[in-house]
């Protein structure tokens, strides 16, 4: 073989392992092997040119600007029945705020004039309190679950009247432009509230009977309470939940459980157990004395009405001793002020 022959065999050699290390990575690229995936994602895009007056074209949304004014839209509805309107300023107050150090009150009511800049981010925030003498409580989780735009916010005074108000974030993202008056409409945000039952009540058939002959061996009893709402399409807001039996002496009686409605049936290790002189207590505190977080007791149209306490209590009686189980229902008004219904079993043995 001479030397032009051992040049062309080289270069075929060398050709075909450039082919074969081409394949390689190819093949690694197209995804055979391991390799990590980076997600690539475009630059984000500047913001639109500041508008120089009424004829310059909206950017995307109210804070895209130094400054815009956005007219506000709500609309109020029943909770429990939303073909019924409720009216704004009569049912239902709405404030409009933005936070910005502090809050800062913008407007009132629907079809108000909003003032916000770029510094805002798109967010305002709305403030629900009631006129006068309240009727109602705010429905404030179906408020957020019916809004997308809305987000919850918190439960504090920021009026300064000594009353806390539901707040609510709102996003004004979605704002529309009407180029007829230079102002920005907001999304819809549609508030629901629910009407105050100032008649809730442990009716006869909730009010278990006395339990006589219950022996001297340890037994648990069923003290089935319930509780009614007085008519449809109201509620009633419970916070705390009470049972007192009237001995100190712990060896007595355990609650083992207790059905509280929306809640469902918790242990007695749940309760805040505490003895006193002649009684002891077993409380479940739902919230802190205020309407938000409490349980709120609902009765929408053909609802059955029956607001289960069942409790199961054990007992470890001697011969003839007498006490008394005591069930305490604490709720607040629409003004959220405490109330309370009560019921009270006679625990004796002997029969």
């Amino acid at each position: 073989m001479g030397p032009k022959a051992k040049d062309m065999t080289t270069t075929k050699v060398l050709l075909i392992l450039a082919v074969l290390i081409i394949g390689v990575v190819v093949v690694d690229y197209a995804g055979w092997y391991d390799v990590p995936y980076i997600d690539f994602q475009p630059p984000l895009s500047v913001g639109p040119t500041e508008p120089e007056g009424p004829t310059s074209i909206p950017g995307n949304s109210p804070s895209d600007y130094d400054s815009a004014i956005v007219t506000s839209a709500v609309a109020a509805f029943d909770g429990l029945d939303i073909s019924t309107v409720r009216t704004i300023a009569t049912d239902i107050n709405i404030l409009w705020f933005k936070y910005t150090a502090g809050w800062i009150k913008l407007a009132a009511s629907n079809a108000a004039d909003l003032s916000i800049v770029r510094a805002d981010n798109n967010i305002i925030y709305m403030a629900m309190e009631f006129p006068g003498s309240p009727a109602y409580y705010v429905d404030y989780q179906r408020t957020l679950d019916m809004n997308p735009h809305v987000t919850w916010y918190g439960y504090e005074d920021i009026t300064g009247d000594s009353i806390e108000e539901f707040i609510f974030k709102v996003d004004l993202t979605g704002a529309t432009y009407a180029s007829a008056t230079g102002k920005w409409n907001m999304p819809l945000v549609n508030t629901y509230i629910l009407t105050y039952d100032s008649s809730f009540s442990i009716p006869a058939g909730g009010q278990p009977a006395d339990i006589t002959g219950i022996g001297t061996s340890t037994v648990t009893k069923y003290l089935k309470w319930y509780g009614e709402v007085s008519a449809e399409k109201k509620a009633l807001a419970l916070y705390k939940v009470v049972l007192a039996v009237n001995t100190s002496d712990i060896s007595k009686f355990t609650l083992k459980k207790m059905n509280i409605p929306g809640i469902g049936y918790l242990d007695g290790s749940s309760f805040t157990q505490d003895v006193l002189t002649a009684t002891t207590k077993w409380t479940y505190t739902i919230s802190n004395n205020i309407l938000y977080g409490a349980e709120y007791l609902e009765r929408p149209v053909n609802d059955p009405n029956e607001f289960k306490f069942t409790t199961a209590l054990e007992c470890n009686l001697a011969t003839a001793e007498n006490f008394t189980a005591t069930l305490y229902l604490y709720q607040l008004t629409a003004a959220e002020a405490s109330i309370s219904d009560t019921d009270e079993v006679a625990m004796q043995e002997p029969g």
